[in-house]
């Protein structure tokens, strides 16, 4: 379990929910801002919860706002593509469509990155979304800087989309 005393507890995932996930990732609140394009299958999503056992350089967690009572998790984040070399990751969030907006996500990130930043050493915290995602004043408004906009990168919906580049560095970050 990771508590840094936000609000949240991140917790290792658990095949039980792996359905739970599923059906958050292909709700559209949520796949509209995901690169993912098409639905995503039971068995894509089993290998997807297998692969998160077996690759060291992805660690992802259900978010719990009160393990006892809610009954299923909040949410999942985590980080990805983890370069201990380099020290850098890149995260990765979503929020139940039924738990949005309720300062969940900021908290899961405040404690996603502590423990990035102070439990595994990284220097670099990154990510991107897409240029309308609402969550770009989120990542903003908890200390992530704007790297850089990727024109029209995505193709999403018959159009291009641009993708926004944020960052945080362990220097920056107030643990």
């Amino acid at each position: 379990m990771i508590d840094y005393d936000k609000g949240v507890v991140l917790l290792p995932l658990q095949h039980k929910y792996v359905d739970f996930y599923r059906r958050c990732r292909n709700n559209p609140e949520i796949r509209g801002w995901c690169r993912q394009v098409g639905l995503i299958s039971e068995q894509d999503q089993e290998k997807w919860f297998k692969a998160q056992n077996d690759d060291k350089t992805i660690q992802m967690f259900e978010i719990w706002c009160d393990p006892q009572v809610d009954g299923k998790p909040s949410g999942v984040c985590g980080l990805t593509s983890i370069d201990m070399h380099v020290r850098k990751a890149e995260f990765s969030l979503w929020i139940d469509p039924d738990k949005q907006r309720r300062g969940i996500a900021k908290k899961a990130l405040h404690t996603l990155f502590n423990y990035g930043f102070d439990e595994l050493g990284l220097n670099i915290i990154w990510g991107e979304t897409f240029s309308e995602n609402p969550a770009r004043h989120l990542f903003k408004k908890i200390g992530m800087h704007v790297e850089g906009t990727r024109r029209d990168f995505y193709y999403k919906n018959g159009k291009h989309i641009d993708a926004i580049l944020f960052s945080a560095k362990a220097h920056e970050w107030i643990l």
